[in-house]
């Protein structure tokens, strides 16, 4: 293994959505074992360095599914961004169904208060025929939208517009599936854009031109590094892409299906630091 690549949200990351010590020492001594680790993740590069934040070294960063990569100094290496006024129609549709939804550039991932607002209300309809249903959600999916830590809450669409040049992804969120699968078939047709869940209650999207997979062969061009010497783990769909042309194959326990057959080593739980456990072993192989 010349490379260590992980998601976040469902990998290295528990259900609340923290990095525990066990995982982040993990990372820690892998670096120090001098081993390149790459964070490959939705999330948007600002939220990615506060989770990480602990860290003194900092890992190669794959951020917004594909559309950024930058290395261990913080500088871009590689970017593919939605045009403006692609992102308008995007939003646009998704407002008229009612949906929230996310834009995210380097610096931040907007939501519009209306946009909280669906979501609380979701909740609310769910939690009044469900209660158990409703803690789940609000751990799920109000806790995921909160837990990013470049969040910047604005009045409106124009805002956000405004406020962007361009996103590197757009996504929606929803405590029904019925809403998220209606609107991903329709986005799933428009061949600019690539569309995939990185878990039920979402959908995300990113330009066609790139993928956590199309990432990772970016980034491992320029380090010299073959692919089949690179070790990945992840738990959701939007790890396929990168899982697929891996040299070593990882899915976490709490990994969909479509993961775990193709994978050459399950992994404990999120919440059993299973990314971490994985990391261990793989080092472990190589007698470090």
């Amino acid at each position: 293994m010349k490379l260590f690549v992980t998601d976040l949200d469902g990998t290295l990351l528990n259900s609340e959505h923290k990095l525990s010590e066990f995982s982040m020492n993990a990372i820690k001594t892998a670096m120090d074992k001098g081993i390149p680790v790459c964070i490959a993740t939705g999330r948007s590069y600002n939220d990615i360095l506060e989770i990480i934040s602990e860290l003194d070294v900092k890992p190669y960063i794959i951020s917004s599914n594909g559309a950024s990569v930058y290395n261990t100094d913080g500088e871009k290496m590689y970017s593919i961004s939605i045009p403006k006024d692609q992102v308008r129609e995007i939003i646009t549709y998704l407002k008229a169904q009612n949906l929230e939804f996310e834009v995210a550039d380097d610096e931040y991932t907007y939501i519009t208060q209306k946009g909280l607002d669906i979501l609380h209300q979701e909740l609310e309809d769910v939690g009044s025929v469900d209660t158990k249903k409703r803690e789940e959600l609000e751990q799920d999916v109000l806790g995921l939208v909160l837990s990013q830590g470049n969040l910047k809450v604005v009045p409106d669409m124009e805002v956000l517009l405004d406020s962007i040049e361009s996103a590197n992804s757009v996504s929606s969120i929803s405590a029904y599936l019925n809403k998220i699968h209606k609107a991903m078939e329709r986005f799933t047709m428009d061949k600019r854009i690539l569309t995939f869940s990185s878990w039920k209650y979402n959908f995300e999207m990113t330009s066609s031109d790139t993928s956590k997979g199309i990432a990772l062969k970016h980034l491992c061009e320029h380090l010299g590094i073959g692919l089949s010497d690179v070790a990945v783990i992840g738990d959701n769909y939007n790890d396929l892409s990168m899982i697929k042309i891996a040299g070593i194959k990882g899915a976490m326990g709490n990994a969909v299906e479509n993961i775990k057959s193709m994978a050459d080593f399950q992994a404990p739980t999120n919440d059993e630091d299973g990314a971490a456990k994985f990391l261990y072993k793989l080092m472990e192989d190589m007698g470090l």
